[in-house]
C-alpha cells in the first residue's frame, strides 16, 4: 500500500519537489563564527525558569549559560527525532517507487533535508563546548517504540510524525523573533522552518487520507496510546532534566528542574506549542 493514492494528491507532491529542489547545506548556509558564547542562544521567554523568581535572582552570565545549555539540549532532541525518522525514510521510501514516484522523489528530497539538519545539530553541539546533556535513556520510550514499530503508512505513525515535527516548529516561530540572537543561531531556525513547512504538509496530507479510514475502534485504541507519547514528547521537549541545570552550572538542578515542572509560563508555552497540532487532529477525529 502506498502512502496515499497517488492521482489525487499528485498536484502537491509536485510543488512540494519543485520546492526542494534548491537544497541548501546547513554546513555552508550557517554562519558558524556568529556563535557567540557571550550572547543568549534563547530568548527569556523560551527559557524553562522563564516567570519564576529564581530566574530574576540569576545573574545575566548564569542566564546567558542557561539559555545556551537550553539550546543545546533542544538540538539533541532534534538529532534523536531526525534519527528516528530518517531510518523509517530510508527503509520505506523505496516502496513508494512503484506505487507513486512523486511520493518517492519527495521523501528522498525529505532524507537529504534530515540529514543535513542532523549535521547542523552536530555542529552546534561540537562549537558549543556543551557536554552531551540528555541520556537516551531519558527519551521518550513510547515515542521512541512507536516510531520504529508503528505501520509506515498508517495514521498513527504519521500522527506521531507531526506531533514530534510540529510542536519543535512552533518554537522556532518564536525564536525567530528575536532579531537580538547570534546570526547562527536565527539562520538556523529559518533553514529548519523553511525545509519543515514541507515535511509537516506532507505529514497533514498522510493524515487527511489516513484519518477518516479508522473505525470507531480504531481511534477508541489509537488514543490512549498517541496521549501517552504526546505527554511524554512534551515533558522532553520543554521540562529539561536536572543534568541542563548542572551544565549551566547553577545550584540545585533537581530543585530547579521540579521548579521548572510547576512553572504557570512554562505550562502556557506547552499549550501555545501544542494547540495547533492538537487543534488538527480533533477537526479529524483524534481528541489527545
Amino acid at each position: 500500500m502506498s502512502a496515499i493514492p497517488q492521482a489525487r494528491h499528485t498536484p502537491l507532491l509536485e510543488r512540494l519537489n519543485d520546492s526542494s529542489r534548491d537544497y541548501r547545506d546547513p554546513l555552508a548556509e550557517i554562519p558558524w563564527d556568529s556563535l557567540d558564547r557571550s550572547q543568549a542562544w534563547l530568548p527569556d521567554e523560551l527559557v524553562s525558569l522563564y516567570g519564576l523568581p529564581v530566574h530574576d535572582a540569576l545573574s545575566p552570565a548564569q542566564r546567558t549559560r542557561l539559555s545556551q545549555c537550553e539550546y543545546v539540549a533542544f538540538a539533541e532532541l532534534g538529532l534523536w527525532l531526525e534519527a528516528l525518522f530518517m531510518q523509517r525514510i530510508s527503509r520505506n521510501a523505496l516502496q513508494q517507487a512503484v506505487h507513486s514516484p512523486a511520493a518517492y522523489e519527495y521523501q528522498l528530497h525529505e532524507l537529504r533535508e534530515e540529514v543535513g539538519h542532523s549535521l547542523m545539530f552536530l555542529e552546534l553541539m561540537r562549537r558549543s563546548g556543551i557536554p552531551t546533556l540528555t541520556p537516551m535513556d531519558q527519551r521518550p520510550r513510547a515515542a521512541a517504540l512507536f516510531a520504529r514499530l508503528a505501520p509506515y503508512h498508517s495514521a498513527a505513525f504519521w500522527t506521531t510524525i507531526l506531533i514530534g515535527e510540529e510542536v519543535p516548529d512552533r518554537m522556532n516561530r518564536i525564536i525567530r523573533q528575536h532579531r537580538q540572537l547570534p546570526a547562527a543561531v536565527l539562520a538556523m531556525t529559518q533553514l529548519h522552518m523553511r525545509e519543515e513547512a514541507r515535511h509537516m504538509a506532507y505529514a497533514r496530507l498522510v493524515l487527511k487520507d489516513r484519518l477518516p479510514r479508522l473505525g470507531r475502534w480504531q481511534r477508541q485504541a489509537l488514543q490512549p496510546l498517541l496521549r501517552v507519547i504526546l505527554r511524554q514528547f512534551l515533558n522532553t521537549c520543554f521540562y529539561p532534566g536536572p543534568q541542563v541545570y548542572a551544565a549551566a552550572g547553577l545550584d540545585d538542578p533537581a530543585g530547579l528542574a521540579r521548579a521548572a515542572r510547576a512553572n504557570p509560563a512554562r505550562q502556557a508555552l506547552v499549550q501555545r506549542c501544542a494547540e495547533p497540532t492538537l487543534v488538527f487532529l480533533r477537526e479529524h477525529g483524534i481528541k489527545l
